[in-house]
């Protein structure tokens, strides 16, 4: 049969009675990973016998070193009380008061004082306590290298551990017994001859390789699968989307995702009192609960066209806005909140800009919702856009994302109109599946701005279109705690167009 260099050695080297790989690599010379290795090959050709054993001991921790010297706090307490007693108040004078605190548990449940009360104080009585086991087992522990019997220390063991005075330590070892075969061959002869693993380059330009054993490798052997680092689905998709809309021409723009309800909703020219913006929607926070400032000439244009729609023609909410609503702090549910910010400062046309970053919703979870999720933000301004230039812009969107068959349906916006959602089918399941929202934004939320163009702009779900490019069902197979880790090693690098 044939053997390693190390397996040779390690083989040699086991007796008959079992050994631990610590032991067996200061006999060898060897390391003791080397020596487990070995060990292991051995154990695959049926020469040895590798086992892991557990072993457990308890070692007192530095509060338990202390009071293996200076006593328990019970034991110290206990035996400076005067045989007639001494009052609680008295004893809280005489000792420090994280010692008694602990000490008047143990006395009342070792039965070691009795408290009686007399003239409205407690007085403790000291009754007779020889040693306890808890004190034995103190002792035995201090003794570094004491490995006795703790059987009848069960209930002791576990207090002193829950007062934290001992601590449970463990440590693996391996252990490695030769079976009858690998005794047959050993007691045949082992012939040991140093083993080259490696040819370098030095040996082959100085010729030190002539006449020297080589170490065989068997290459038809399984080996284990090695996964290396990365992209997750979503960051493969996250490039991919944001590659496609720079060719397109559009430009990047980011925001805080913990943003005011002026800039996630009332710029918006959604209702204070809209039920989206109740806790039952949108995640509020608790601290700090509101924005410090917000631009003055903004907060004048959007209350007034909230009232009555100032100088737009449209009739507003009719309701007195309030600047405090508009003030809290949100996480935000659309990064249509990172435009509103934008569209303050790109006011001149043409405009084209993107973002994709995560938003929070209040949904329920399901195949297709999840508390969080990565949404495809997307915004042109210029002069005579249609509703047409819309969708020609997803199309163009899609095709290059390899999706070609879109459908789109009329949906109403607070802040859009004309408003579409777009839907896109899944290949398996063929059904239709929502993959954004768009329209024209209102003449009321462009006003406060002052912008006098079109703008278009949509929202749509990173999540769901993955979901179509790869055909999964469920959005939760893409990410979150039921998400395969072989599904993310598996997924093709190369986008799949």
């Amino acid at each position: 049969m044939d053997l390693s260099y190390n397996e040779k050695i390690v083989l040699k080297a086991i007796g008959e009675k079992e050994i631990n790989a610590v032991e067996l690599a200061d006999m060898t010379g060897l390391k003791v990973e080397t020596v487990v290795h070995a060990a292991s090959i051995l154990a695959e050709k049926g020469l040895a016998d590798l086992k892991e054993e557990v072993k457990s001991w308890f070692e007192l921790t530095w509060e338990g070193k202390k009071y293996a010297v200076e006593g328990l706090p019970e034991r110290v307490i206990h035996d400076k009380l005067p045989a007639e007693g001494m009052s609680l108040n008295d004893v809280k004078k005489e000792f420090p008061p994280q010692l008694v605190n602990i000490a008047i548990g143990w006395l009342r449940q070792k039965s070691w004082a009795k408290f009686e009360k007399k003239d409205g104080d407690t007085i403790l009585i000291p009754l007779d306590a020889p040693q306890s086991k808890d004190e034995k087992l103190l002792e035995c522990l201090s003794h570094e290298k004491f490995d006795g019997d703790l059987s009848e220390y069960k209930k002791e063991l576990k207090d002193l551990l829950k007062r934290n005075l001992i601590e449970e330590k463990e440590k693996k070892e391996r252990i490695i017994v030769i079976t009858s075969e690998g005794l047959k061959l050993k007691e045949a002869g082992i012939e040991i001859t140093e083993e080259i693993g490696q040819l370098t380059p030095e040996m082959i330009m100085t010729g030190a390789y002539a006449g020297k054993s080589f170490r065989k490798f068997d290459v038809d052997k399984p080996v284990q699968m090695e996964y290396g680092g990365r992209k997750h689905i979503l960051r493969m998709g996250m490039d991919k989307v944001k590659r496609t809309l720079i060719e397109m021409g559009f430009k990047e723009m980011e925001g805080p995702m913990v943003d005011a309800e002026f800039y996630v909703n009332d710029l918006l020219f959604m209702p204070q009192d809209h039920p989206a913006r109740t806790h039952w929607d949108q995640f509020n926070l608790k601290f700090p609960q509101y924005i410090n400032y917000l631009p003055e000439d903004l907060i004048k244009k959007v209350a007034q066209i909230h009232l009555d729609g100032g100088d737009t023609g449209s009739l507003g909410w009719n309701y007195q806005w309030d600047e405090m609503i508009a003030k809290k702090l949100v996480l935000r549910g659309h990064t249509t909140s990172v435009t509103a910010r934008y569209l303050a400062k790109y006011k001149t046309p043409p405009q084209k800009f993107f973002s994709v970053e995560k938003v929070f919703r209040n949904d329920t979870i399901d195949a297709t919702h999840l508390l969080e999720f990565f949404q495809i933000e997307g915004w042109i301004m210029d002069h005579n856009l249609n509703i047409k230039e819309l969708m020609g812009t997803f199309k163009e969107f899609y095709a290059r994302m390899g999706i070609t068959v879109l459908k789109f349906k009329p949906t109403y916006n607070p802040y859009t109109e004309p408003s579409l959602e777009i839907y896109g089918r899944h290949p398996r399941t063929n059904r239709w599946i929502e993959v954004g929202n768009s329209g024209m934004f209102r003449e009321e939320m462009l006003a406060p701005y002052g912008i006098d163009c079109d703008v278009v702009a949509w929202g749509l779900a990173l999540e769901r279109l993955m979901m179509i490019l790869y055909g999964y069902e469920d959005i939760r197979d893409l990410h979150g705690p039921l998400c395969d880790i072989n599904f993310l090693r598996s997924v093709p690098v190369i986008w799949r167009q």
